[in-house]
This record gives C-alpha cells, sequence and structure tokens, in this order.
C-alpha cells in the first residue's frame, strides 16, 4: 500500500515521491459480463474498458488490484437497452461539466482538448497544467476543496456532471447528494509508464474521444519504445540509487515499481531491482551506505524554489556525500517546482526515459535538454 502524504492536500503532489516509488501487484483476471466485450490495454492494469454496441464501459480499481474494485461507469448516449453490472453508474452523454479532485488529472483533460470542460477543481493553487491553470487564475474555475475535504456547497453551485478522483482515502459518499458521477482515477498506482500514460484512453472513453486517446497513446507508445531502443545492448550499465530522504531516514522504490522500470529501460542497473513490494522499502543508514557505496548515479525527487544542490540530493549527510555517486559527480533530481513532474511527466514517459537516458548514458544525450530528471550542475 502507500504511504499517505503530510495533509490532504499534500495527497495531489503525494508527498514529492510517492508517484515514481509506487510498487505494483500481479493483477488478477477479471471475469466479463455476457454481452459486454473487453478491449484490449497494452500496460495499465488498474482500468479495463469493455464495449457492447454503442456503449462503453470503464471499470477501474483501488490498491488491491482487479479484486478492489472502485467504479463501474458506463456511457450510454442512447440509453442502456440491456441491464447494467450491478453498481454501475450510467452516462448517457460525455460530460460537459467536470470537476477534479487530483490536480494530476488536470493534464490528461488539457492533452484531449477538453480542459474548457473543468469547472472546479480542489488545490488550484497546485495546479501546475498551462491552460487548466491560467483557467483557474482567470477565475473560470471554482476551489472546491476546504480542510476537510470537498466543499458540498459549492459542488452544488457548479452541478459538474463528473467528479474525478482517486481511490486511495477518498469518501466513500463523495457524490451524495450532489447530483454527479465519481470516477475513481488511480493513474498513480501503475507500475509501468506506459500504464500511467494509457489512462488518457480512460479519459477519452468516458469523454466521447476515444480514437483521439488511442492515437496519441500509440504515438507514446512508439516515442517511449524508440527511446529504449536508442541504448546499447552493453556491459556498461551503471548503477543507480534513487530515493528520498525525510529526517534522515531514507526510502527507496521496489524493484517493481514505476522508478525502477523507468531505470532499466534508460538502461540503468537498479540497486533494488531484486526487492520486490506493494510498496516503498525503507532502509536504515548502513544500508543505505553498504548499498549505495556501488552506485555511480544517485537520484531523488525534490520541490525546491532554489538551484538544486548535490547536498539536497545527499541529504546533507557528509558521509553519503563521500560516496562514489557525490564525488564523481553522478547525482541528478527531478524538482516539481520547476516541472510538472506529477502530471504531465506521466503523459511524456518518452521524455522522462530520454531525461534519464541522457544522464545515465551522458554520450547518448546529444545535446538534448532535460526536462524532468536533470544532472547536478
Amino acid at each position: 500500500m502507500i504511504k499517505q502524504a503530510q495533509g490532504i492536500g499534500g495527497l495531489f503532489i503525494l508527498g514529492g515521491a510517492v508517484l515514481f516509488m509506487q510498487a505494483c501487484s500481479s493483477p488478477v483476471q477479471h471475469t466479463g459480463w455476457d454481452g459486454w466485450q473487453r478491449e484490449p490495454l497494452h500496460a495499465a492494469e488498474y482500468f479495463q474498458l469493455w464495449r457492447r454496441g454503442e456503449d462503453r464501459l470503464l471499470l477501474t480499481f483501488g490498491p488491491g488490484g482487479t479484486v478492489d474494485t472502485t467504479g463501474i461507469i458506463v456511457l450510454a448516449p442512447h440509453g442502456a437497452k440491456e441491464d447494467l453490472p450491478g453498481g454501475a453508474t450510467l452516462l448517457r452523454q460525455p460530460p460537459r461539466r467536470v470537476a477534479l479532485f487530483s490536480t494530476t488529472h488536470a493534464s490528461f483533460l488539457s492533452a484531449l482538448g477538453r480542459a474548457d470542460a473543468v469547472v472546479g477543481c480542489a488545490w488550484t493553487d497546485r495546479l501546475r497544467d498551462p491552460q487548466v491553470a491560467g483557467m483557474a487564475r482567470a477565475g473560470k474555475i471554482t476551489e472546491i476543496a476546504t480542510a476537510e475535504g470537498l466543499d458540498r456547497e459549492r459542488m452544488l453551485l457548479l452541478a459538474p456532471e463528473v467528479l474525478f478522483t482517486y481511490p486511495y482515502g477518498n469518501p466513500k459518499n463523495v457524490s451524495v447528494g450532489v447530483g454527479m458521477s465519481t470516477v475513481p482515477v488511480a493513474e498513480y498506482l501503475e507500475c509501468h509508464p506506459l500504464g500511467r500514460a494509457e489512462w488518457i484512453r480512460a479519459f477519452g472513453m468516458l469523454l466521447g474521444q476515444e480514437e483521439q486517446a488511442a492515437e496519441r497513446f500509440r504515438a507514446i507508445v512508439q516515442r517511449y519504445q524508440a527511446a529504449m531502443a536508442s541504448v546499447p545492448k552493453d556491459s556498461l550499465a551503471p548503477a543507480v540509487f534513487f530515493g528520498s530522504s525525510w529526517k534522515g531516514a531514507w526510502s527507496v522504490p521496489a524493484g517493481n515499481s514505476y522508478m525502477a522500470q523507468l531505470i532499466n529501460d534508460a538502461g540503468g542497473r537498479y540497486l533494488f531491482a531484486d526487492r520486490q513490494s506493494t510498496g516503498n522499502l525503507d532502509l536504515d543508514l548502513e544500508t543505505v551506505l553498504t548499498i549505495g557505496a556501488q552506485a555511480h548515479r544517485w537520484g531523488r525527487i525534490l520541490e525546491l524554489d532554489h538551484p538544486v544542490a548535490a547536498t539536497d540530493v545527499g541529504g546533507n549527510d557528509g558521509r553519503i556525500m563521500a560516496l562514489p555517486a557525490f564525488t564523481g559527480h553522478g547525482a541528478f533530481y527531478g524538482n516539481s517546482a520547476e516541472s510538472d513532474l506529477f502530471g504531465q511527466a506521466g503523459l511524456e514517459p518518452d521524455v522522462v526515459l530520454l531525461d534519464l537516458i541522457g544522464i545515465l548514458r551522458p554520450e547518448l544525450a546529444r545535446g538534448r535538454e532535460p526536462v524532468y530528471f536533470k544532472p547536478v550542475q
């Protein structure tokens, strides 16, 4: 399970690292319903798409995988002509007014040209998508969050047809009395970078833009695979330590995590690749120093309003700064204060991968400017 971020507002940026450190469990095969046909997906494990004639169905899952169903949403523009699965929510048309309970979902709407559908958003001051953030600054998007959670009065006034939310810690009755459908989105649980990007197909189905979403995703896959193919299959894979430190305690992604997959695809050798887990791995300092001493590169996600130094990456710990990755100038970082690591980056896994390739194999960078992950200068 993921660890809860500090404070409810922190959940939408997920504490700076959960999005990159979440590991995945093996999915359980879901049995279908008579008359429904399941659409094939490329990498996503936390949603499924189904079709029955002109009707479309989105099945969403929570941290427990396919045994943890969080939503069944049916889009039936001409009205469902047959019985719906138990517990399903029916949409009779693609929504024209939506609200977001996580700022990370804004990029999906923008990517499909539907930013204009967003009428409300939680924690608008943390919006990073340029178009949606601009609408919020212009007063076209209403803040819907309070310290206690959802501002129900504002939601009633806004009258969105759909609220995009998240399954972790989300109130079960968030839509009761508000007259809207709730769609849980768990892109942050996906362990493969292409799995996170594939959630654009879930948004596309609900918004009536299946083909546009599918075409955009196909292009993402092609670019990602091309980036992978650019890395030589040789013995030069640098060893990589990637983690996060809080008050001197370090946590690292498991070997079956999103970040571990990126490091592997970029031609790196992740030092914890053999440790499988459904969450982060908490390390004591002795383990950090012992295993970290093997690293050629050392990465970290931060949120800083000043240029990142090697000491920031190393947690200002002199013992860590003495390790080869730092003395050999191998520190790198992602700074969420300067790039949209938890929103747009999810739709640009190919760009993230190219950043990491340039860091792990500098000879392959060819003068390219990194976007999300950068070496310490």
